[in-house]
């Protein structure tokens, strides 16, 4: 009888160090990224479609932008539709409408930025070019004068009237990619915009919140003409627009896009608060570890599997505002956290990444610092040693994991950070900042690129876990002119009534949801990617040179430094016939995604 308990005792001991063992450093150690990630692209293979001479000989995708380079509004919006067509590896020019005179026929599109028609030295050589089968883009809201007044016929508009101020944006098509109920409402964008009648032939894409035209395309003898009667085509939240103006007024265009879906935790593994939050313990009866541990990332898990998530965590090491040495404390630091949810978010397939030893911006300005009640660097030396400090933290745990994702504490970023990153952390190829214009001038905004220093920027363009229309609004710009979707949250919303809207979390993962389920569906085919997966997408995508070719009857994709498959936006309203080295998949009436696996593809069209 002894011995069988003698047994029973040893078995369960044994389980017991077998449980432990796998939640242990050691085992956590073995976790790699080694292999893939960083690099990647760089070994493989580059494939060219077509050499120079045949380049030379194709009839090229041209557009033109018209601006005034004293007007620094038209400078805005030419600066905004560059960004776009560079994006969409288009050819453009840029002309100063004083040193302009009339397009030239080759052009595929003319996009004026420019207010006062008056400014353009022959009007009527702008409308022949239309006539004749170009097509012109006004991208602005034109000043009511007299030349408005000789063209207006020839815009769609039966009568016109003095400027008034309008407010929100609704769409009325599906300009923007699965977004035909997409808005803004009257409280948030404020346009300038001339009030028409237009004529029954007119397309309408956009009204405002009372129902004044604000973006239209009509007929104009070959050619098209489209108006924005609008004065915010400046801002990046609205490069959809420009995206899906171009698109609709090119019969057959095709687009190269990012084709990716990412998804950051801010402050994750971190340690969590202490004590209980009252709305928290009366919900769930728990404190607020025990909350985090046993609700919300179930949920978060949940979620991630049932919507094709994969989570980008930012490790914080403490929240202590220390920044200058030594950086040896173990205040507020909880390796327990880092075990388990780091292992946790592996599993999954998820990424670890960094947001700092603590949550201060890593900046040296205090006037900058003070903006957010935070604590100013004393110099580059001390954000080093902080940094190796949190390399040293991550390594006792995960000792052969490479580190290669930065998002910064309050998406702010001096210019000695980058410096400071690299020397702590050499295996850091990413910035996950934010995307486009802020509120604020001192985050660091960034376009989707590679820095002269290497690093990948790869903004983040929306967050948190409840949707607003300003916010689905961003979304369906960002997938319709760059299909991306790159959002991210924090644990502790929750705790904070501003950020959470004071909604508890059963309210918020309900909302979280309803984003994730409707982005799900609307756009499934959306590839589900780490920052670093992301990374290595971009740079292969920015790598590759693109050439469109195409007749009545077949569209060809040629790609040189060719080496990882690319996606493409197709706007048609013909059937296809043949496919060659691609896959195409129906996202909407008239919108297509491309899957190219070869440097050489074909799309066969029939009317």
């Amino acid at each position: 009888m002894k011995k069988n308990i003698y047994i029973i005792l040893i078995f369960v001991a044994i389980l017991g160090i077998t449980i432990e063992a796998t939640r242990s450093q050691f085992i956590l150690q073995v976790s790699s990224n080694k292999s893939g990630g960083a690099g990647k692209e760089a070994d493989e293979p580059k494939q060219n479609a077509i050499s120079q001479e045949e380049i030379a000989k194709l009839v090229k995708e041209r557009f033109l932008i018209l601006h005034d380079s004293k007007d620094e509004s038209s400078m805005a919006i030419a600066r905004n539709v560059e960004q776009v067509l560079r994006y969409m590896k288009k050819e453009y020019e840029l002309a100063d409408v004083k040193q302009f005179s009339k397009p030239d026929p080759q052009y595929m599109t003319v996009i004026v930025t420019i207010e006062n028609l008056d400014m353009l030295a022959n009007l009527d050589a702008m409308m022949e070019y239309a006539h004749n089968g170009g097509n012109v883009f006004f991208s602005r809201t034109p000043e009511y004068n007299d030349s408005l007044y000789r063209i207006y016929r020839k815009l769609g508009i039966n009568s016109i009237n003095l400027p008034i101020v309008t407010n929100g944006i609704q769409m009325t098509s599906n300009l923007l990619i699965k977004g035909e109920d997409a808005k803004i409402g009257a409280d948030v964008i404020v346009n300038s915009s001339v009030p028409v009648e237009l004529d029954r032939q007119v397309k309408v894409h956009a009204v405002s919140a009372d129902n004044m035209p604000l973006l239209w395309e009509t007929r104009y003898g070959q050619g098209k003409v489209m108006v924005y009667n609008g004065t915010n085509m400046q801002s990046a939240m609205n490069r959809g627009l420009i995206a899906g103006g171009i698109s609709l007024l090119n019969p057959d265009f095709m687009y190269p896009i990012f084709n990716m879906k990412v998804m950051y935790i801010d402050d994750f593994p971190a340690p969590f608060r202490q004590g209980i939050e009252p709305s928290i313990y009366r919900e769930y009866r728990k404190d607020i570890p025990s909350f985090f541990r046993d609700v919300w990332w179930p949920d978060m898990i949940k979620l991630a599997a049932d919507y094709d998530v994969t989570y980008t965590g930012a490790i914080i090491n403490t929240y202590n505002n220390r920044v200058a040495p030594p950086f040896t404390d173990e205040e507020g630091t909880d390796s327990n956290n880092l075990i388990t949810y780091g292992r946790d978010l592996l599993k999954m397939g998820g990424e670890l990444g960094i947001h700092g030893y603590n949550h201060q911006s890593l900046v040296t300005d205090q006037a900058t610092a003070s903006l957010y009640e935070y604590k100013a660097w004393p110099d580059e030396a001390s954000m080093a040693e902080s940094l190796a400090y949190l390399d040293n933290y991550i390594k006792k745990v995960f000792s052969a994991y490479d580190i290669q994702t930065y998002v910064p504490p309050s998406n702010v970023l001096g210019e000695q950070a980058r410096r400071a990153l690299k020397k702590s952390f050499p295996d850091l190829r990413i910035i996950a900042s934010l995307y486009a214009e802020s509120d604020s001038t001192h985050e660091y905004i960034q376009e989707f690129s590679v820095a002269e220093d290497g690093i990948v920027e790869l903004p983040r363009i929306t967050s948190g876990y409840s949707r607003t229309d300003i916010h689905d609004w961003y979304i369906t710009n960002a997938i319709t002119s760059i299909g991306v979707f790159s959002h991210f949250v924090h644990p502790d919303d929750v705790l904070d009534k501003e950020r959470s809207n004071n909604k508890s979390w059963s309210e918020l993962v309900k909302d979280f949801q309803l984003m994730l389920e409707e982005l799900y569906e609307q756009y499934p085919w959306l590839r589900s990617q780490t920052a670093s997966e992301a990374a290595t997408s971009l740079e292969s995508y920015l790598q590759t040179d693109v050439y469109i070719s195409h007749t009545d009857k077949k569209m060809t994709g040629y790609m040189n430094n060719f080496s990882e498959d690319m996606y493409y936006i197709l706007r048609t309203n013909k059937k296809m016939t043949s496919l060659v080295n691609c896959t195409v998949e129906k996202i909407e009436e008239g919108v297509y995604l491309v899957h190219a696996t070869g440097a050489k593809f074909e799309i066969g069209l029939e009317e």
